[in-house]
């Protein structure tokens, strides 16, 4: 999907937020934002806006002189997380659909972002997506393309934290395939999971760990790694979680009808894009486009 100037304001924040994660002090975060004003204005509104992101963030860094601002949030995100993982478990084990309610539970992850916030209750709001529907929910097709055997399937992840609650999702999807790749960014970008979440929570236990070679959020076509690219290709199904992978892998050839999204629009242009509301969460396939 393309970017739209509604974007523009969300890049500001997520630099500003970065700024704060790194304890830059709020005069210095002035000299920051200003000098980014470039980076900004080359930006190309023919791209994704986690491409554009992307960009902007990778000037931020290159600025702050850190590898990975978030390194600290990120850990006690996955600590977090591992408070629900028992109860999560239990549940999933025990309701009759255990298929819809892990996807849920990893859609519900997406709680964890704002876990480190000691005013937020990550358990409300992990009960209340539990509780609800999905605003659009094409699981019907995932059970059928699951139910026809599957050599393969990858899961695209999305934050720390939530990496927890995707190691539910993959656990339960291991009784429809036994190889199974779970995808991590290959290098450090705000909250994303990195292969040191991945090991920090078990995955590569359950699941091949990939990266997707580099560190732009989402997973962009013709920047993504040969091995991404192999193990997508051979997939019978791919799920992609989160915003990110929504808004670079959407319509393309690559994702094919194969691929479902599963996530919580969080931002008006995203949701507008699915045509739900805002905070709505989905489980959407693919529709490839002839250009893409």
């Amino acid at each position: 999907m393309k970017s739209t100037v509604d974007c523009v304001p969300c890049y500001i924040r997520q630099v500003i937020s970065t700024l704060r994660v790194a304890g830059v002090a709020e005069e210095k975060q002035y000299d920051i934002i200003y000098a980014l004003f470039p980076t900004i204005a080359a930006l190309d509104p023919l791209k994704t806006p986690a491409e554009n992101t992307s960009l902007v963030l990778f000037e931020v860094y290159r600025l702050l002189g850190m590898e990975d601002p978030y390194k600290e949030a990120k850990a006690a995100s996955n600590d977090l997380a591992r408070r629900y993982f028992p109860v999560l478990e239990r549940i999933i084990a025990a309701n009759k659909d255990p298929l819809l309610t892990a996807l849920k539970a990893s859609v519900a992850g997406n709680a964890i972002d704002m876990g480190i916030n000691p005013d937020f209750d990550v358990g409300a709001s992990i009960s209340r997506e539990l509780e609800r529907d999905f605003q659009r929910s094409d699981v019907d097709a995932l059970r059928e393309l699951l139910a026809r055997g599957s050599p393969s399937l990858v899961v695209i992840g999305d934050n720390s934290g939530e990496i927890v609650f995707d190691s539910l999702l993959v656990a339960t999807l291991r009784r429809y395939a036994t190889d199974l790749s779970f995808v991590v960014k290959g290098g450090p970008t705000l909250n994303d999971a990195t292969v040191e979440d991945a090991l920090d929570v078990g995955m590569d236990f359950l699941a091949k760990v990939l990266t997707t070679g580099n560190s732009y959020l989402g997973v962009i076509p013709e920047l993504c790694s040969p091995a991404l690219r192999a193990a997508i290709a051979s997939a019978s199904v791919v799920i992609a979680k989160g915003q990110a992978n929504y808004e670079t892998l959407a319509g393309t050839s690559l994702a094919g009808d194969k691929t479902f999204f599963l996530l919580q629009a969080k931002c008006p242009v995203i949701a507008a894009h699915l045509k739900v509301d805002l905070g709505d969460s989905v489980l959407v396939r693919n529709q490839p486009q002839p250009d893409a």
